[in-house]
């Protein structure tokens, strides 16, 4: 599974440390989808560390555009904690950087 959590996973109430180190393509993005949602309701914060990500398409930035207003609509939190250079490289072309909370991501 693309899906991971962190080791220090359990250390902070309230927030989900997930990992995804996969691609993000279409090919797994419905994968993705199913575990990353099921985690909504478990937190208030989903960190998401795309450190691992080597590719990702159209679908991998509508999967984290929806995550990020649906918890917007929950008064949750979407924060990326790595980018991978592919994520960025694209987060930069697309000038989506200042959509996400990507604090501290390097």
């Amino acid at each position: 599974m693309a899906l991971k959590r962190e080791q220090e996973a359990d250390s902070v109430e309230g927030v989900s440390k997930l990992l995804i180190d996969e691609d993000m393509t279409i090919y797994v993005i419905e994968e993705l989808k199913q575990a990353i949602t099921a985690e909504i309701d478990l937190s208030d914060t989903i960190e998401l560390n795309l450190a691992g990500v080597e590719e990702v398409d159209s679908a991998g930035i509508q999967l984290l555009l929806a995550l990020s207003r649906e918890l917007q609509l929950k008064n949750k939190q979407l924060k990326l904690t790595a980018l991978s250079p592919a994520v960025t490289k694209l987060f930069e072309s697309y000038e989506l950087t200042d959509r996400f909370n990507t604090a501290g991501a390097a």
